[in-house]
């Protein structure tokens, strides 16, 4: 999602106002998960991703920012399912006067190593010092390997790795230190890639508010806030993209995720006006819904909706080891729910394995 900026509010809430009729229609049949079935598991201020990392004892990366208070930095937490266990991984290494708020990450094995890949944003979201910081990450803590620094990463929102080594990241905007692609809701997003190869480049543009992004088998799928729902790509050797086809008509879409069984899991936001006053009060409850979305038929089914009694502002999704895991963009806490049966069936057809 992104970052709203203080001196915009209302502003941009008055710009929801023309895009509540965007807002998604009360569902006819009921969401797959009731609150019931849920925990809550506290963690830091706006727990935005959740991350898998699958080693002996697996456990869970989570992205903490208080996006209230924009210009503190951040932390990354990690969860031990199997003993309830939340610790702060300190980070060491990092280059002297480097101010960490992150947003979007990625985890990719390499050598028998893991690297994190997190976007860290400036003090202010209207700004083009946004940089992807990669991390070693080790039992205890994280190790600083690379700061990636390009002109391309605008306004960069979310990261996907691909089996070959290929980087993506979405933007929301294509000017990073421009407030009038918001206002005007200009097609001017993009996804640029990187290779160590060969560096920076843009890979596909043309989005109103680019947010989540996936490597599904051959594919990269990304879904927009604005735009038209979510759209999928298909991946060329070298990271390139082309074969853009529209997959849904859903909109606010934010993160993006892959099921164990093949679906896409993306969150949304029914009320773009309830996201702004969640924002500025606390107290205020923002409507979140969960979309289960078939790879292979582009069909759409809620999994989880809640008025914001329980939990406001699902940014992302995370299934494992039967649960799912639902990060949000202010509250300091996951929510924890098991899967319903739809979710660990038998994997689909087409693109059935995500990339590590």
């Amino acid at each position: 999602m992104p970052y709203p900026l203080c001196k915009l509010t209302h502003t941009l809430m008055w710009v929801s106002l023309f895009f509540t009729p965007l807002s998604h229609a009360e569902p006819t049949t009921p969401a797959e998960m009731t609150i019931a079935q849920c925990e809550l598991i506290g963690t830091g201020p706006g727990p935005d991703k959740v991350i898998v990392q699958a080693t002996p004892t697996p456990r869970l990366l989570i992205s903490s920012h208080d996006r209230r208070h924009f210009s503190r930095t951040g932390d990354i937490y990690a969860y031990t399912p199997s003993t309830k266990a939340m610790v702060i991984l300190p980070r060491v290494g990092e280059p002297e006067g480097f101010r960490f708020r992150p947003h979007g990450m990625a985890l990719t094995q390499r050598d028998e190593r893991w690297l994190l890949y997190v976007i860290s944003h400036d003090r202010d979201l209207v700004s083009d010092q946004h940089s992807l910081m990669v991390y070693e990450v080790l039992d205890d803590q994280l190790r600083f390997r690379e700061q990636l620094l390009s002109p391309l990463l605008s306004a960069p929102n979310d990261v996907a790795i691909s089996p070959d080594g290929s980087v993506y990241v979405t933007n929301e905007r294509a000017d990073g230190a421009s407030i009038v692609e918001w206002l005007f809701l200009q097609r001017k997003a993009t996804v640029v890639v990187y290779r160590p190869d060969s560096g920076w480049r843009v890979a596909a543009g043309q989005f109103a508010i680019a947010n989540g992004v996936a490597v599904l088998g051959e594919h990269l799928w990304v879904t927009q806030t604005i735009g038209e729902g979510m759209v999928r790509f298909r991946r060329g050797p070298s990271g390139q993209l082309s074969e853009r086809t529209q997959m849904t008509s859903l909109s606010l879409l934010d993160g993006l995720s892959v099921a164990s069984n093949g679906d896409l899991l993306s969150s949304a936001y029914p009320s773009l006006i309830g996201l702004g006053l969640h924002w500025q009060r606390p107290a205020s409850q923002s409507p979140t819904t969960v979309y289960a979305i078939n790879p292979v038929s582009a069909q759409s089914r809620i999994i989880f909706s809640d008025s914001g009694e329980h939990i406001s502002a699902i940014s992302s999704v995370q299934t494992f080891n039967g649960r799912l895991y639902a990060g949000q963009l202010f509250d300091p806490y996951l929510l924890s729910c098991p899967l319903p049966a739809s979710l660990i069936s038998e994997p689909n057809a087409m693109d059935s394995r995500p990339a590590q």
